[in-house]
């Protein structure tokens, strides 16, 4: 009886998992134990947790470097009305620390941006797998169908492909009635 005596299941769609942003190493998560399941959500709020911090440090250090480039911007503005600002050194600097300071907010701001997609495929990880070890889904197939994971984009199919009120035309059902 051993080979035969425990379930498996097949593997979660890879295609549902990478619109999901799950990577793909979870696609065996049906056939993990319980165990494994809490000890992988624990791991992902883990990293949920620094991918968090990692966001809030770089915005603060997106805000310190806005407010030294408008304390530049303003003292570049005083430089330029100068007399001598066609030739001044300081103004070639502080108009370079302003480009190096728009370099560090554009950089701050892509990091920035892949943390807080880390932190969405991080969530959607969390909620899958706590769906399985909740047994809220059963298996593969109910996961990928299950309602909880439906993003509102279907609703605009539908009412894009409901007539309209001027388009209605209920004489037929009307005639019926007589």
């Amino acid at each position: 009886m051993w080979p035969f005596g425990k379930k498996t299941f097949d593997l979660i769609d890879d295609r549902w998992l990478r619109e999901k942003g799950i990577p793909q190493e979870y696609r065996d998560a049906f056939n993990r134990k319980s165990k494994n399941l809490k000890m992988e959500i624990n791991r992902n709020m883990e990293k949920l947790s620094d991918s968090e911090n990692m966001v809030s440090e770089h915005d603060s250090q997106i805000r310190e470097n806005e407010l030294k480039k408008a304390r530049l911007t303003s003292q570049q503005n005083e430089l330029k009305s100068s007399e001598d600002a066609k030739h001044s050194q300081e103004l070639q600097r502080i108009t370079a620390e302003i480009e190096l300071s728009t370099g560090i907010i554009d950089r701050l701001s892509a990091e920035k941006l892949k943390f807080q997609q880390t932190i969405d495929n991080t969530n959607e990880t969390i909620k899958m797998l706590q769906m399985i070890q909740n047994k809220n889904v059963i298996n593969p197939g109910q996961l990928v169908q299950s309602p909880i994971w439906a993003s509102g984009d279907h609703l605009e199919d539908i009412r894009d492909n409901l007539p309209r009120a001027t388009d209605i035309d209920n004489s037929d059902i009307l005639h019926n009635e007589e």
